[in-house]
């Protein structure tokens, strides 16, 4: 399967409920699956055993909430796994970049310590979106070619290290998500909205 890259569209107002109740991360990017959340919240409120001894009960029942969608919000879309490719063909780096460049691989606020996937998800506000889809806007796909070069992401470990053996096909995978990612950042920046960004 591989560690692929996931994002959401989300409300500013949502982000704010997530960040303070994290759980409810899974009501976001798993709307269809209440058990999901169910399972995090019971995990989070597991009595431990010198608890039990000193009569702390368990919460049986579990109510399971549901975040309110304004138009536009809760779309999802996917980089797959070109989404380390596109951080370095933005940045030329692995990881770090100047914020909020750095949003594919470690900007954000992180939704607590709840496991999404391969760990938590990071939260940008709309108005990190709108400066993020400024800055993407002025990215040509010419810039994401130059700055193509498969020797040096696989000398900086570049996931999915594919790129020296598929040479100008590993560009256009990571062009073909590159331009998803403009369209999906421009919708969310359109709609004032932000985004949850996480790898599974």
């Amino acid at each position: 399967m591989g560690m692929c890259l996931a994002i959401n569209s989300v409300s500013d107002d949502n982000i704010k409920r997530i960040l303070e109740r994290p759980e409810l991360i899974w009501r976001l990017i798993a709307p269809d699956d209440p058990e999901a959340y169910k399972e995090t919240v019971k995990e989070k409120n597991r009595v431990g055993f010198l608890s039990k001894l000193l009569g702390k009960k368990e919460t049986k029942e579990i109510d399971i909430p549901n975040l309110d969608f304004v138009e536009g919000e809760n779309v999802d879309d996917d980089l797959d796994k070109s989404w380390q490719g596109i951080q370095y063909c933005m940045n030329k780096t692995a990881y770090e970049a100047e914020s909020p460049m750095d949003f594919i691989t470690v900007g954000g606020e992180v939704a607590g310590d709840i496991e999404v996937g391969y760990g938590p998800a990071r939260l940008f506000s709309s108005e990190t979106v709108k400066d993020i889809h400024l800055r993407l806007s002025n990215i040509t796909e010419t810039e994401v070619s130059a700055n193509y070069d498969p020797e040096d992401m696989e000398r900086l470990d570049i996931y999915p290290n594919i790129w020296s053996r598929d040479g100008d096909e590993g560009l256009e995978y990571i062009t073909e998500y590159f331009i998803n990612l403009k369209s999906f950042v421009a919708n969310c920046a359109n709609n004032n909205l932000g985004m949850a960004v996480y790898i599974c």
